[in-house]
């Protein structure tokens, strides 16, 4: 793919659709891509639990390395409770002028057409 320049000029009409179909384009080959990927990735799974290779490894000029995944709790209902009254709270400060919003990083959503 050749090398191009960020620029903040507008892009006119043809322009502006060649970026987008060429970004729709993609985006479906990644989804594609990413259905390929996942049993493959669960068949590397299965070999680090067989002991066929190790957690970090490199092959190809790539480097793995195996994360065990996020961990996440379910907490008693008293905690979701007050969970909850914290929203509440967060939202009526929200709503009363008293919390201070801050913006992140802006960034694009794209998701390919469902099929």
């Amino acid at each position: 793919m050749p090398a191009s320049t960020t620029s903040s000029a507008p892009l006119a009409g043809a322009a502006l659709d060649a970026l987008l179909d060429r970004i729709t384009v993609l985006k479906l080959q990644q989804k594609s891509i990413e259905a390929e990927l996942s049993p493959l990735l669960e068949q590397l799974s299965g070999a680090l639990e067989t002991g066929e290779l190790d957690a970090v490894f490199s092959h190809n000029g790539c480097s793995f390395s195996w994360s065990a995944g996020r961990t996440s709790y379910l907490y008693p209902e008293q905690l979701v409770q007050q969970e909850q009254a914290l929203k509440e709270a967060q939202r009526l400060a929200i709503a009363g002028g008293t919390a201070t919003a801050k913006h992140g990083k802006a960034f694009w959503t794209i998701k390919a057409a469902r099929a």
